[in-house]
């Protein structure tokens, strides 16, 4: 739930227009009610893609996604959860911040696993048993991750997509 109160009462402080509220409504997530702890990832998939198309018209969808994935961190920070999670991610550094992301990702809801790989001191593999249409938004969110744990120059692509996940690669510079 701190993830979802992270991004829409948080991260969307002050933009979400009556026409945005009741699109959300009408895909399966009420704002003048209580939030679920969780959401099925199809309907979050498409909560995602409504509220970029009505917060960021105009910008190209992966921007979109990228700014959306970027409010969504700065919104997590902002909830009681959050700000303690936050301070532990600065005391630690990126790499066991990194290294904490399989079981920080379990922790967020019910439903999604994934296995990091090292290949070198700043460079690792992360596969998440979950696709998303949602181009550049998990890459911006490791991304912002990556930097709130002290990483320079955080880069986050996708490898490639699976049939039942997707890999990145995350990089980051030593200081």
């Amino acid at each position: 739930m701190q993830v979802v109160e992270g991004l829409l009462q948080h991260g969307l402080r002050g933009r979400v227009s009556p026409r945005l509220r009741e699109r959300l409504r009408l895909a399966g997530v009420d704002l003048d009610r209580p939030l679920l702890p969780l959401y099925p990832v199809p309907l979050w998939a498409r909560c995602l893609n409504i509220i970029i198309e009505e917060v960021h018209p105009g910008v190209p969808r992966e921007e979109a996604f990228r700014r959306l994935a970027r409010a969504h961190v700065e919104g997590y920070g902002a909830t009681l959860l959050g700000r303690a999670v936050m301070s532990v991610m600065r005391m630690l550094g990126p790499k066991r911040v990194v290294q904490r992301l399989p079981e920080t990702l379990r922790g967020t809801d019910n439903y999604t696993e994934a296995v990091l790989t090292e290949r070198g001191p700043t460079s690792y593999e992360l596969r998440v048993n979950s696709v998303v249409d949602a181009p550049g938004y998990a890459e911006a969110l490791f991304e912002a991750v990556l930097q709130v744990g002290g990483a320079q120059e955080p880069q986050v692509t996708k490898v490639r997509e699976e049939d039942d996940g997707t890999v990145y690669a995350l990089t980051w510079t030593e200081r």
